[in-house]
């Protein structure tokens, strides 16, 4: 299987690409190389259909991993026009460029910040997202593109709402891939500890999903089978996987 992931040079795909390389075939479209071994490597803009279509083409599934994350305090507005245009318009481009290639399954890399009270609640995720700052809105918008778009194109398509995801070097505390301090204990405002994801698992997941072929949803992708930060759902039952580190 041919997995075209876009934007697996970044956040997620840096520590995510390894673990999916190991069984498919992967070719990564990103503004910089992708540092993962065995690898094909494409450098290009999530934002250009010429070089979206080059990346799809002769692919099996495409995985959107591109984000960009604004400030959540005071976002910059450059940054927020680059969020619109890349978790937004992005998918858009990616999803018709899919179907025009006959790619049989698009995934959607989404998060929990969807929702605006994420980590200060526990989120029941069969309420619909309301986040309203620039990160968690873009997101749960390109969530939207996909319910919308992805029926009319005749593409098996989902997203992934992750919860935390990190090196499993650092599991079980979180790091981001640039971030310079040391991993952290992820915590809700109550004091309770946030289980964080593998990027094994993650991976995992996304071969799971790119196996999915009902309509279009949403699947909550995390290791928080206690439901401190979010209720427990049918991800496991619909898409055959549940985290293998959990707590």
């Amino acid at each position: 299987m041919l997995m075209a992931i876009i934007g697996g040079a970044g956040l997620v795909g840096t520590f995510t690409v390894p673990w999916l390389a190991r069984h498919h075939q992967v070719r990564v479209l990103d503004r910089k190389p992708s540092p993962a071994a065995g690898v094909q490597s494409v450098v290009g803009d999530a934002c250009s259909p010429d070089d979206v279509a080059a990346a799809v083409d002769g692919s099996d599934v495409v995985v959107h991993m591109a984000a960009v994350i604004p400030s959540h305090d005071r976002p910059d507005p450059a940054m927020v026009r680059a969020a619109f245009d890349v978790n937004v318009a992005s998918i858009h481009l990616a999803l018709n460029a899919s179907a025009a290639a006959d790619v049989r399954s698009f995934v959607h890399i989404s998060t929990m910040s969807v929702y605006e009270q994420y980590a200060k609640v526990t989120i029941d995720p069969a309420v619909p997202p309301d986040a309203t700052r620039p990160y968690g809105l873009t997101k749960r918008l390109g969530e939207q593109v996909c319910a919308a778009v992805a029926p009319g194109l005749g593409l098996a398509a989902c997203s992934l709402r992750l919860v935390y995801p990190t090196a499993d070097e650092h599991w079980p505390r979180w790091r981001a891939a640039d971030d310079d301090h040391r991993p952290r204990t992820m915590r809700m405002r109550t004091g309770r500890q946030i289980p964080v994801l593998a990027a094994s698992d993650l991976a995992a997941a996304v071969t799971a999903a790119a196996a999915y072929r009902g309509p279009y949803r949403p699947f909550t992708i995390t290791a928080d089978v206690e439901g401190v930060s979010v209720r427990p759902d049918d991800t496991g039952d619909v898409l055959g996987w549940r985290a293998t580190r959990v707590p």
